[in-house]
């Protein structure tokens, strides 16, 4: 199948060869005849596969421009909708189609008025979209098609009821997508009470795609600091970019303020974050901008960075499914990626459940030692700082009047280490609000320093340096037929 063979209107066409496809990917000719065909879809698809076009594409071809919402698509993240918002509005534009993004976290003025000014097709997270509903300023009368996105996620304990109540405003619903990488057998029930007859289409077969990504597990001791041997794996490793994946927001306070207060480009990605800082944080990673992301698994969700060739588990995940929303978040769209995991005796068990329930193994990699981590970090510092120093003026006599005073020092290593300790803290840097100094939240801080549990307490830090361094229901389907 093509795309001209698929039957797509002309200016649809145009717009999908404007973004750079040669070639429907597996999902979407899968998908494209049921839906025109007006059935209820089911779809378990990698994550990177392809999905969000998937079902964009045959409701873009088969709605009309009237400025009344007739499509609704839910997701659990504002950066999930909002990236589902980007994709129809580019390619919807050519045909007159309009969309509204709505989701928590932001003002409601914009999306008020560009519900006002009429849209064709709605998409939002559940809490948003249901106090619009419930405020009288989002019509669902209209709507006839429904898409879940990230389908697991969104009929979970977390957000089952909201779009239940959202399922319930909705008069007529002619077709519903759920689209997910992996849907569990409990969801099955669930799926039964809201579709008719759906065509299930499984191409991930519940399974990480291991030709394109190399799964590595590191072994840590049990005793020693994890967020030390965080460090050593990103010396290691030296991914040219990585998201970090922690499983609560105070880990990921803990690490991002652990690492910018060695120097690297680390920033925050929790539900805490305040919506424009989530945004700009995200557009930097998409932009090669920033390097390291150390992120909570809900707020990483729908995060699409194409290029990314890297993540790392910082903490193994508890629910088997988030191992593969996480890896998915490399080797997207055909690419090669890396999923390093950081594995205790504790994670054992974890990992155990993942290897069988995906069919996968992990590669065992050996940590290199501490001494090996020291010298890598001191080398590229020191390969950073020559750099700076090609590219700055003449460094003033007095300067290198004290230098060499230094040098000669008994000292010296001290007053070296108190220079750099101010060169890597000088300065913010944009990528959040967490910020470090010698009493920040060090996760393998103990009396002594140098202790394993994350969340030391500590005087309030200072912030991190500017340039960040160089590393890189109820039965029955409501409203139904």
């Amino acid at each position: 199948m093509t795309f001209e063979t698929m039957g797509l209107p002309p200016w649809l066409l145009d717009g999908v060869r404007a973004m750079g496809f040669e070639r429907p990917m597996e999902v979407q000719a899968r998908c494209f005849g049921p839906a025109m065909d007006g059935r209820d879809l089911v779809v378990q698809s990698r994550t990177g596969s392809g999905k969000t076009a998937a079902f964009t594409l045959p409701l873009l071809a088969q709605v009309k421009p009237t400025g009344i919402p007739t499509v609704l698509a839910l997701g659990p993240t504002r950066e999930l909708a909002l990236q589902v918002h980007g994709v129809i509005e580019q390619l919807g534009k050519p045909g007159g189609l309009r969309s509204a993004c709505i989701y928590g976290g932001t003002g409601f003025t914009a999306q008020l008025e560009a519900l006002h000014d009429g849209v064709d097709i709605v998409v939002g997270t559940p809490g948003r979209i249901l106090d619009h509903a419930r405020r009288g300023t989002l019509k669902l009368s209209g709507i006839t098609r429904v898409v879940l996105d990230e389908a697991d996620e969104m009929l979970s304990a977390g957000f089952y009821e909201d779009v239940r109540a959202i399922l319930r405003m909705i008069r007529k619903i002619e077709q519903m997508f759920l689209f997910s990488a992996t849907i569990e057998p409990g969801i099955e029930n669930l799926i039964s009470d809201m579709m008719v007859d759906p065509v299930h289409v499984n191409l991930s077969g519940d399974r990480v795609d291991v030709d394109r990504i190399e799964n590595v597990a590191y072994l840590i001791e049990e005793e020693g600091p994890r967020i030390r041997s965080l460090v050593s794996v990103l010396e290691s490793e030296d991914p040219g970019a990585a998201i970090i994946f922690c499983n609560t927001r105070k880990t990921t306070e803990s690490v991002t303020a652990y690492l910018r207060r060695r120097g690297y480009d680390a920033a925050i990605l929790n539900s805490d974050l305040p919506q424009k800082q989530r945004e700009a944080v995200i557009q930097r990673m998409r932009d090669g901008r920033q390097n390291l992301l150390v992120a909570t698994d809900i707020a990483a969700r729908g995060i699409d960075i194409s290029f990314l060739p890297c993540v790392i588990h910082f903490d193994l995940p508890d629910d088997t499914q988030q191992y593969i929303h996480r890896t998915g978040r490399t080797g997207r769209v055909d690419r090669r990626g890396r999923a390093v995991s950081l594995l205790s005796a504790r994670d054992l068990h974890n990992l155990k459940r993942i290897e069988y329930r995906y069919g996968i193994k992990l590669e065992r990699a050996q940590l290199p030692s501490r001494e090996e981590t020291l010298k890598m970090l001191a080398l590229r510092r020191i390969r950073e700082l020559k750099e700076k120093a090609d590219c700055q003026p003449v460094i003033p006599d007095e300067f290198q009047a004290i230098a060499k005073e230094i040098i000669t020092d008994p000292d010296a290593e001290t007053l070296v280490a108190m220079l750099v300790d101010q060169y890597l803290s000088a300065g913010t840097t944009a990528g959040g609000s967490v910020s470090s100094d010698r009493g920040y939240d060090d996760p393998t801080r103990t009396e002594s320093g140098d202790g394993a549990s994350p969340g030391g307490h500590g005087e309030r830090p200072r912030p991190p340096r500017k340039d960040g361094g160089s590393r890189r229901g109820s039965g029955g389907r409501p409203g139904r037929r």
